[in-house]
């Protein structure tokens, strides 16, 4: 009997998902964890926002009521001014027994008035409404004296002299008795009751709890609840708290201190009260709110640990029941695993299928392609030499032009051939020092072939232009690629006008761009006047296979070569364009070495000298033109010279026992056997045969059909020199051995 694989045990929900007790035992920790967390801060939260609006309202309704007491000791101090007005000291002396009586009555009449008194500058107590205070009583520890005598503010608020004014004085409040601008000439003096104060706090600390205090803005405590006597005259302010008391008049969200040393941290809010200099300050005790705090973080605890007890019952209980039903949950799981895997299977055999015949379609249309257009190029590029071979001396001026230009149109197509195969098989582009002014001038004919007759060229070139580093091929691509693109932008014909410049970019003009960096760079410029694009158009210009022309007319790769271009090489491209007035698109490329070699450009053929007579060589090549090419080439230079068109009829030829000192063969060919197959046998043959092999994209052909680091190899299209070069390298080598 098969056995059966052992599967983890689950339990299947509606729609078709499954719940495993392992998921359910890890949120039967994870869930209430994850509650109490965000519990426990909602709390916290919770509390520091009650914290707040207790300590906004208890210190807004204590600050009212201190603002009710001193305007009531003030209008006491307008009546004795009153009484008091333009009379001297000596005057009020002999006036103190009429006086005192009308101060009694105003004490009397408001009580939140402890005493009223009037003070000569030197602190002697000329008249006041208590008896029990002496004629001329000592009053001079009084801060207001000197506060009033200096003119530094209109009222002074002390902490009043209990021994002269008695225990339930709370806050004097003093004001100048000269008229502003005169010279000081003592206080008019209101004493407050302490309790006027403290049973309107006690009142509003029963609702926010806490305790309060009056304070001077300058640190100075006038008047606190339940102080000791050896209190602290002054607040501790230190750090966050001292910064946080000189810059805010007010404060209702609380700070931690313990401004009164308590011994112990507090909650401090404060609020001004109104424009005068005071301040009333809230404190509430940190450690009750953080047992408070801890109380319900225990009840949150209890809460997620009794959730998590039942999830973990839970998964228990799921557990139990599905061990029940394990072997027959296995059996559907196994068989149900078999069919989602074959599916899988064939799904990805299919896929794998499609793949395999795209790129082998691709693959056989480039290598196709290449080998043709190689071909093609061999056959003109030996005709060219043979011409100019054969004409020797004798040719004119015009016509060796004509025939170094053809050589050179066919390395340019070679190089754009080969930068097809590397762009198809994702290979590093050549990258080489380019002087772009040049690139552009060589590539103007070109150009202008591409455009219609109703667009003007021009140019305009920065002669100072540093080099660049790019693939000249591939740049080349580039500005036919943006050409073509303002042709048809142009249908009624405009300009083109290719600029080349100096440019810095910035880090904010390569944002997106992580292959560039900030810096200098060479600008190429293609500017159309042409129908422009739309912002939309704009926005996805460089997205492939998006165009905007007609079926049939675009393939929507050309941008977006560009971009994979510049962006491979370092560089950046941007567009700039408006609807109806055209398109510029610029290309940014780096800078090149002024000490690197320049790009390899077509240089005119020289004649080797020597000659390959006493040598043999078998040509075999499956395309006529290159055959014909190759053999006219090799018996110019004296070769002893066999053809045959593919494999099979060579290799006849040498078990016939022909003459063939090198085997010169196309990789590619028809017939069943490849070049690397047949001088494989050729060898076999004949061990000492020297072999050169050729094909229009080498290093892959021989990956692809091996025989790599086995033969020499010689890449497509070919010069005479480069082949003559190698066949007489062979032929050394051959006499040698």
């Amino acid at each position: 009997m098969e056995e059966v694989e052992s599967r983890p045990i689950t339990t299947r929900l509606a729609g078709g998902r499954t719940l495993r007790p392992a998921v359910i035992l890890a949120a039967a920790v994870i869930v209430p964890l994850l509650l109490f967390v965000v519990l426990v801060r909602w709390d916290s939260a919770q509390r520091d926002d009650q914290l707040t609006t207790n300590a906004a309202i208890a210190t807004l309704l204590a600050r009212e009521q201190v603002q009710r007491v001193i305007e009531g000791g003030l209008a006491g101090l307008d009546r004795i001014e009153d009484l008091s007005a333009g009379q001297s000291w000596a005057q009020l002396q002999q006036r103190r027994a009429q006086l005192q009586p009308e101060f009694r009555r105003i004490e009397q009449s408001k009580p939140a008035i402890s005493h009223l008194a009037l003070i000569r500058p030197d602190g002697r107590v000329v008249v006041s409404g208590s008896p029990e205070i002496a004629p001329l009583a000592d009053a001079s520890a009084l801060e207001a004296l000197r506060t009033l005598r200096d003119g530094q503010r209109s009222l002074a608020f002390d902490p009043p002299p209990r021994a002269l004014f008695g225990e339930e004085a709370g806050l004097a409040v003093s004001r100048a008795r000269a008229p502003e601008g005169r010279p000081f000439d003592g206080i008019a003096l209101v004493v407050l009751r302490s309790e006027a104060f403290l049973g309107a706090w006690r009142e509003a600390a029963r609702s926010a709890g806490g305790r309060f205090a009056l304070v001077r803005e300058d640190g100075t405590i006038l008047l606190r609840e339940d102080a000791a006597a050896d209190g602290a005259a002054r607040l501790a302010l230190d750090g966050a708290l001292e910064a946080a008391y000189e810059a805010e008049p007010t404060a209702s969200t609380p700070l931690t201190g313990d401004p009164f040393h308590d011994g112990a941290l507090q909650y401090v809010a404060w609020r001004q009260v109104g424009g005068l200099p005071l301040r009333i300050v809230y404190t509430l005790p940190q450690r009750p709110e953080q047992r408070r705090a801890t109380i319900a973080m225990a009840v949150i605890g209890m809460a997620c640990a009794l959730a998590a007890a039942m999830l973990a019952l839970t998964a228990l209980a799921l557990r139990r029941r599905t061990e029940r039903d394990r072997e027959t949950l296995a059996r559907l799981e196994e068989n149900a695993a078999d069919l989602r895997a074959e599916i899988a299977r064939r799904e990805v055999a299919e896929e794998n299928l499609r793949n395999a015949q795209r790129l082998e379609g691709l693959g056989r249309l480039t290598g196709g392609v290449a080998h043709d257009f190689n071909n093609l190029l061999t056959a003109i590029l030996g005709t060219v030499r043979a011409l100019e071979r054969h004409l020797g001396r004798q040719v004119d001026e015009r016509t060796k032009r004509l025939l170094s230009a053809a050589a050179a149109a066919v390395d340019r197509g070679a190089r754009l051939n080969a930068s097809l195969l590397a762009f198809a098989r994702r290979q590093p582009l050549v990258l080489a020092t380019v002087d772009a002014n040049a690139l552009v001038q060589d590539f103007r004919p070109l150009l202008r072939r591409a455009l219609d007759e109703s667009i003007i060229l021009e140019f305009a070139l920065d002669q100072k232009l540093p080099p660049c580093r790019a693939d000249a091929a591939q740049l080349e691509a580039a500005l036919l690629n943006l050409a073509i693109n303002a042709r048809d932008a142009m249908p009624r014909g405009g300009k083109l006008r290719i600029v080349t410049r100096r440019a810095w970019l910035q880090e904010q003009a390569l944002a997106g761009n992580p292959d560039a960096q900030p810096g200098p760079y060479v600008a190429v410029e293609v500017r159309d006047t042409g129908e422009g694009m739309s912002p939309e158009v704009r926005e996805r210009a460089f997205e492939p296979f998006f165009t905007t022309k007609k079926a049939g007319e675009g393939t929507g790769l050309g941008l977006s070569q560009v971009f994979g271009f510049m962006r491979q090489i370092g560089g950046h491209v941007a567009i700039q364009s408006t609807p109806g007035r055209g398109t510029t698109v610029t290309l940014y490329l780096p800078l090149g070495s002024e000490v690197e070699a320049p790009a390899a450009r077509p240089a005119a053929p020289a004649r080797l000298p020597g000659s390959g007579q006493g040598t043999s060589v078998l040509v075999v090549e499956d395309e006529p033109a290159v055959r014909a090419v190759a053999v006219d080439m090799l018996t110019d230079y004296g070769f002893t010279v066999l053809a045959a068109p593919d494999g099979p009829t060579a290799l006849q030829l040498l078990r016939e026992g022909v003459q063939a000192d090198i085997l010169f063969s196309d990789v590619v060919m028809p017939g069943g056997m490849t070049g690397v197959d047949l001088a494989r046998e050729a060898r076999r043959l004949r061990p000492r045969i020297g072999v050169l092999l050729a094909s229009g994209y080498a290093a892959e052909a021989l990956a692809k059909h091996g025989g790599a680091g086995e033969f020499e190899l010689i890449s497509k299209p070919y010069d005479v020199e480069t082949v003559i070069a190698r066949i007489a390298a062979l032929r050394r080598r051959h006499v040698a051995a």
